[in-house]
């Protein structure tokens, strides 16, 4: 897996040698050189983006409301989550026997409610897993940003619930081509195989699981009129990077919840220390 650290340090090694061409010691050795480089980058950043016409507001909105989440110094979580927002449980849920040291769950939101009592609720949907997780905002924390993943035909894919959506469409069109008798489109076989490995990857599921999960959502597809099911924007996706989704209001389209089969156990959650 990518050293991020390693990839940012780089990235600012070659703007303050552009910047800064003569200052000795450099960002890595001294870290009042460092803030200030960072602000300064994330400044131009957005400027770059606002003279090229790219919308990245959103973007560090998103990262604000991150930092938010993470320091825990907003008082009322229902702020906290947007829908589509990358979670992980701070604690395990009692309900999945979680031992520790186990990899964490990782899920993205598919819905926010406000129980009888105040207090902001979050539905999460754990690829892999039948049964949605009802859970307090208060109980969720930022799960690190799904790695992106450039595919042959579905252009580059950053968010889980993007990976997820992008297999079903791949998995639907696969499906209609067999049952037209058409060769196998390699490519898509290939984007396949790779998305259901990074999802896994980032959520701590199984790729033959979570095609299980998805196998009646594909062949619901499939067996509706042929349309395009375009994949993420690349230029959009790109630009948010291992940076916090921005807002998605399009209502989940999970099927009902069942419970996990008994061969397909919920994996456990790892404790925050």
């Amino acid at each position: 897996m990518p050293d991020h650290d390693e990839a940012v340090a780089a990235a600012l090694d070659a703007y303050q040698q552009h910047l800064l061409p003569h200052v000795v010691p450099d960002h890595r050795s001294e870290p009042t050189l460092a803030e200030p480089l960072i602000a300064s980058l994330v400044e131009q950043l957005a400027r770059y983006a606002d003279r090229h016409d790219h919308d990245v507001h959103d973007t560090f909105t998103e990262l604000h409301q991150q930092h938010l989440d993470r320091s825990g110094h907003d008082p009322d979580p229902i702020y906290s989550y947007r829908l589509g927002a990358q979670v992980q449980c701070r604690q395990p849920p009692a309900a999945t026997g979680a031992e520790p040291g186990s990899p964490p769950w990782r899920g993205f939101i598919t819905a926010l409610a406000t129980s009888p009592y105040g207090e902001a609720q979050c539905t999460v949907r754990v690829p892999g897993v039948s049964e949605s997780l009802h859970v307090a905002a208060s109980e969720l924390e930022p799960a690190d940003s799904l790695l992106p993943l450039p595919t042959r035909t579905a252009g580059i894919v950053t968010n889980a619930r993007d990976a997820e959506s992008t297999i079903v469409d791949i998995g639907a069109r696969l499906k209609r081509a067999a049952s037209a008798g058409l060769a196998t489109d390699e490519q898509s076989l290939a984007d396949l195989a790779q998305l259901t490995m990074r999802l896994s990857r980032w959520s701590g599921g199984q790729p033959d699981v979570i095609m299980r999960h998805l196998y009646n959502r594909i062949m619901r597809i499939a067996q509706e009129p042929a349309k395009q099911h375009p994949g993420p924007d690349p230029a959009a996706r790109l630009s948010a990077t291992e940076f916090p989704q921005g807002p998605n209001l399009v209502p989940s389209d999970d099927p009902p919840t069942t419970r996990p089969k008994p061969d397909d156990p919920p994996r456990p959650r790892r404790p925050r220390p």
